[in-house]
């Protein structure tokens, strides 16, 4: 019976944790996604046990004992020979033994190679997501160095959201026209000024009044 609920507890608990974290860590999902589940496993891995024994070190013995003992029963039952004398009863009784055992070795094994792979993945994904932080953190201090400008904002609803370069950029081409159309107002009223009667004079000089009002009149004409 002790025998029994240990198979139990290997293959309801020690089978299904390991390949349930492993199969999460390989997924892509998006990396804060990944941090999260990256953090619970480290929890899951790191929780003391005993005497400060972590939780991978006894999860891999209490996989590797019962590997371990379902070796050495399935080489032992596999170097018996079947006598041919045994009743058909017997024979099957024999047989189911020795499947049993195969049974038991390959769970045994798969569930030791679960928690192996899925200490060495943990290291190796939390290693390659530091390196990316540290990229990113490196790529981001060299943009600025060049004073490259960052990338823009996604797309909210379909519609660009501007960010803070992109909102000054609008503000100056708002100021820009602001300035011409104030300049064409101007130009306006100094022609119109230059055309009345107050302001021109007879002769050369008011002619060559003319000739330089017509250019700004048209000029702001063609502004508003």
């Amino acid at each position: 019976m002790s025998s029994f609920t240990g198979w139990r507890v290997l293959v309801n608990f020690l089978l299904p944790v390991p390949m349930i974290l492993a199969f999460s860590l390989v997924l892509p999902l998006p990396r804060n996604v990944r941090k999260g589940v990256l953090l619970f496993t480290s929890k899951v891995l790191s929780f003391p046990i005993l005497g400060g024994i972590k939780f991978a070190h006894f999860a891999l013995i209490l996989s590797g004992v019962p590997l371990l003992d379902s070796t050495l029963r399935t080489y032992k039952s596999a170097a018996e020979a079947v006598d041919h004398d045994l009743t058909p009863n017997q024979r099957i009784g024999v047989l189911a033994r020795k499947w049993r055992e195969e049974r038991n070795f390959w769970i045994a094994a798969m569930a030791f190679t679960l928690w192996c792979l899925l200490t060495v993945l943990y290291a190796q994904v939390g290693k390659a997501m530091r390196t990316q932080d540290e990229l990113d953190r490196l790529q981001a201090e060299l943009d600025d160095i060049k004073g490259i400008k960052r990338p823009a904002a996604p797309k909210i609803g379909g519609m660009k959201v501007p960010g803070v370069e992109g909102v000054t950029k609008l503000l100056n081409m708002g100021k820009k026209e602001e300035d011409q159309a104030s300049d064409a107002v101007n130009a306006t009223q100094q022609a119109e000024t230059e055309l009345s009667p107050a302001g021109f004079g007879a002769g050369p000089t008011g002619a060559a009044a003319r000739r330089r009002a017509a250019p700004a009149a048209a000029g702001a004409a063609s502004m508003q």
